[in-house]
């Protein structure tokens, strides 16, 4: 076993976790023939800055440099694990697994009662998760493409600028948790576009969008998913051509609405979770690092 020191991440050491994870991250796609682009820098250092002031960020540090990064979020009762990852000359050596249950135990000091991840198909990660007790939830699944808008929005539904509270109603029924900071950091940092969806004077679902890409997004009953969706949709392809938004396994709602849309499944990837939380049918993530 390689020896290894366990501590908090150091606020001036986000530069060397984010190339960690570019370093990881394309060597992994490298070795699954994942045909993705890494993301791009600029994006993830503006994810970390977040996750590292809001969330749990740990690190091994072998040899003086970082070997391992791992991090999550407590929302409410939600542990999310957003990140592990352990450049490749250092996998295998037992660095991770101590690392994975340091930043597990503190969640669940902070109170953290369900603990999911969004785990790649690599099937190390996986096997390691599910030994933790993160077990199948759901596939996850990504769609791509121009949209063809075939719903048409009736029945006195408009679109009007989110108002951050009631993003948080919606999510404490829907999300499991009512994420303040992330909508925040949605709309303030990361430049985001809200959206809520109205009718008869109440709000019933939201989304954001962002070059093109969709979520997070939910609605509190089904009968409002095809307004919300298409409202969304329509928002996004009037920034680019190619629209992506990702849908959970359970939400057939939003998968029948992407196949009748002629959008095109792309990618998927696999939800692993303690136990069900929320109401995933009537939710669209915004990705890996916040969910």
């Amino acid at each position: 076993m390689t020896e290894a020191l366990y501590r908090e991440m150091r606020e001036e050491e986000l530069p060397e976790a984010v190339e960690l994870f570019l370093v990881t991250v394309t060597d992994m796609y490298e070795r699954h023939s994942i045909h993705l682009p890494a993301p791009p820098r600029p994006l993830v250092e503006k994810f970390y800055a977040h996750i590292y002031r809001t969330g749990i960020f740990q690190v091994a540090e072998v040899d003086g440099r970082l070997g391992t990064i791992c991090h999550a979020v407590v929302r409410d009762s939600q542990w999310f694990l957003s990140g592990f990852w352990t450049l490749p000359s250092l996998q295998g050596k037992r660095i991770g697994r101590p690392l994975l249950e340091r930043v597990w135990q503190e969640g669940a000091r902070a109170g953290a009662k369900i603990f999911f991840t969004w785990s790649s198909v690599d099937v190390q990660a996986m096997a390691t998760y599910m030994k933790m007790g993160m077990l199948p939830g759901y596939q996850i699944l990504t769609f791509a493409g121009e949209y063809r808008n075939s719903v048409d929005i009736s029945g006195g539904y408009e679109s009007e600028p989110l108002e951050i509270q009631n993003a948080m109603k919606i999510d404490a029924q829907v999300r499991g948790a009512r994420r303040e900071n992330d909508h925040r950091f949605s709309l303030e940092e990361f430049k985001a576009e809200g959206r809520q969806v109205v009718r008869n004077g109440r709000a019933v679902g939201y989304y954001y969008f962002s070059n093109g890409n969709i979520g997070s997004a939910a609605w509190l009953d089904v009968k409002d998913a095809d307004a919300v969706l298409a409202s969304a949709c329509r928002d996004a392809a009037s920034q680019v051509e190619q629209i992506r938004f990702i849908a959970l396994g359970v939400n057939h709602t939003a998968i029948r609405f992407a196949l009748s849309a002629r959008l095109k499944l792309i990618s998927y990837s696999h939800l692993l979770t303690t136990e069900p939380f929320g109401q995933m049918e009537n939710y669209l993530p915004s990705g890996p690092s916040l969910f």
